[in-house]
């Protein structure tokens, strides 16, 4: 659906309740999908198996994220097929993250694809991890934050030589990018037009200050590759996490369906970090409301189908 069609079977003109505890479903307005969901973003964690530096300091997130964490967070929304991403462990557990993710999926069947990280920025050297990646049926592709292979303003050429290896491999790459950094991953997109990209938490634009510019032109040329796909998560996050509405987010969600359509927009909760901002019912409710008025084909198509695409997930 494009944005021109979105607004006026949305109505976003209309007024709606602004704070938190207005934004319960209006009469007649669903808040769950009606099927189970689909999660391309959620993160699993224990401080005290892995090492997560960049928990330090945080009460609320430095403690362990488990499945029976997630199952009480999500109810009552239903979700039956789970996205593991990397959750920034040391680089070097990184592998020893994998194989506890694995045994987690093995109690777990929502458990269905595993997004790893791994050093890109050491071009070659990474080879070996990466064709261990590939043997594993669970991992679909990998993370590697962006700022790690920049230097100078400019991609380094051991990172774009790691993005090759996932390409040979076979793995997708997940585009973590930090603010104005939306150019240098259209380089990596350009250079590769057989590797299916990811992009994170719709490029994290600056919510907080409604600033739309540059990221919405940004965003526009990127979509333009037909061999990326875009997460709807981190929004609350980025907006002000104590006092967002979800009108704040409305341009966002808005230019994201207009740029990459529900054909290639899958939704992603960002679980745990989302505790920042919202709840899992809060977010998934806030979705719903984005897309009220669309079809039951483009809702499914969010919320399951485009992840199984793209992310290989199968049956």
């Amino acid at each position: 659906m494009r944005r021109r069609r979105f607004l006026a079977v949305a109505g976003l003109g209309m007024m709606a309740a602004a704070r938190a505890g207005e934004e319960a479903a209006a009469p007649g307005e669903a808040a769950w999908p009606g099927f189970p969901i689909t999660d391309t973003h959620v993160n699993f964690w224990d401080p005290g198996r892995l090492r997560y530096p960049w928990l330090d300091g945080s009460e609320l997130l430095n403690r362990p994220y488990l499945p029976v964490h997630y199952t009480e967070a999500i109810h009552p929304a239903a979700v039956d097929r789970i996205v593991f991403v990397q959750a920034a462990c040391r680089t070097e557990q990184t592998a020893a993250e994998v194989a506890w993710v694995g045994e987690l999926a093995r109690d777990d069947d929502r458990i269905r694809g595993i997004v790893a990280d791994a050093p890109l920025e050491d071009g070659d050297a990474v080879a070996p991890l990466l064709e261990s990646y590939a043997q594993n049926p669970l991992v679909k592709g990998v993370r590697r934050f962006l700022r790690e292979g920049i230097a100078g303003g400019e991609l380094t050429p051991a990172y774009v030589q790691g993005v090759e290896l996932l390409r040979r491999n076979r793995l997708s790459c997940d585009l973590g990018v930090g603010r104005g950094e939306i150019p240098l991953a259209m380089e990596l997109v350009k250079r590769f037009p057989d590797v299916q990209f990811m992009l994170c938490h719709i490029g994290v634009p600056d919510i907080k200050n409604q600033q739309l510019e540059p990221w919405r032109k940004e965003l526009r040329a990127l979509a333009a590759f037909p061999n990326v796909a875009c997460k709807l998560s981190g929004m609350a996050t980025l907006a002000d996490p104590n006092h967002w509405t979800r009108e704040e987010l409305e341009p966002f969600f808005a230019h994201v369906f207009e740029c990459f359509g529900f054909e290639r927009t899958m939704f992603a909760s960002d679980w745990p970090v989302m505790l920042i901002a919202t709840t899992y019912p809060r977010w998934v409710e806030t979705v719903q409301w984005a897309i009220r008025g669309c079809s039951a084909a483009e809702r499914r198509l969010l919320f399951r189908d485009t992840a199984e695409k793209y992310y290989r997930l199968g049956a």
